[in-house]
């Protein structure tokens, strides 16, 4: 066999019970053998779950922007990290591991930091529509509350993008079914397959998440809106499996007085049809 000039490094990190999003944010990417794979460790006695988002397998991250939410349960648990190098001479690949703050506690401590103002990103939403096919939404709903027209699958762009700031979401395509996890810009659901979506998270993470909030609603079909809130609680129908139909949300800073959110009864803003 010939000799190769491939290294491969580990690392383990010792998290404690929460949700958090791993990232790769920069390193070589020339080809199969520089990633990194995402792994439970025998350290710790807590559990590992792996979400991986839209284009990553087998929980190996491969380029810039692939990334991995990763939940820990119960008590501490070890994540290894194992990454594969095209030869030992390349340069180490960036990751950025994330806590996203839940509620409880994390919310807490986050009320009593000093936030400094910063311009919040602007929002686009892009989905997937029964019978319409592809749209495009910025600062209005995607979708429509009174609608039966449901939403299959949906992507959240950072426009003007804030560094330090992730916004993680998640759906679900059908009651009990494993959740769809993306972060800026990755899309979730389904495409053409005629499934619903029944359940929605959303969460803000990164060293400036502190600074901006979440503010917006969901509808799911003939039911009431649900306000979004920054703390990944899962949004659903009053059964669990009524079909995602209108989503309208924003990112503030959380020095400004927020108003309410306008009722998804009345104008919506207007939505635009666009073809991939």
């Amino acid at each position: 066999m010939p000799e190769t000039n491939s290294k491969i490094t580990s690392r383990i990190a010792v998290l404690a019970n929460g949700l958090y999003v791993v990232r790769y944010v920069s390193g070589p990417q020339g080809g199969p053998f520089d990633c990194v794979t995402l792994n439970p460790s025998p350290i710790g006695r807590g559990s590992v779950d792996f979400f991986p988002a839209e284009g990553v397998t087998r929980n190996t991250l491969t380029k810039v922007g692939d990334c991995i939410v990763v939940r820990v349960k119960g008590e501490q648990a070890g994540l290894l990290l194992t990454e594969f190098a095209s030869t030992v001479k390349s340069s180490p690949i960036e990751l950025r591991i994330d806590r996203i703050a839940t509620a409880g506690r994390d919310a807490q401590d986050s009320q009593t930091q000093i936030r400094q103002t910063a311009p919040p990103p602007r929002v686009v939403l892009k989905g997937h529509v029964q019978r319409l096919g592809d749209v495009i939404a910025e600062n209005g709903w995607l979708g429509a509350p009174q609608s039966i027209n449901r939403i299959e699958g949906f992507s959240v762009d950072l426009a003007d993008f804030s560094p330090g700031l992730v916004l993680a979401y998640s759906c679900r395509s059908g009651k009990g079914a494993e959740p769809d996890v993306g972060t800026n810009g990755h899309f979730v659901g389904t495409r053409r397959q005629a499934k619903p979506i029944t359940s929605v998270a959303f969460a803000l993470s990164g060293e400036r998440a502190a600074d901006f909030e979440l503010v917006g609603q969901v509808v799911f079909a003939a039911s009431p809106p649900l306000a979004i809130v920054s703390a990944a609680k899962e949004l659903s129908g009053p059964t669990g499996a009524e079909p995602l139909v209108a989503l309208n949300l924003e990112i503030r800073p959380t020095t400004t007085q927020a108003s309410p959110p306008a009722s998804p009864w009345s104008d919506m803003s207007r939505t635009q049809v666009f073809k991939e």
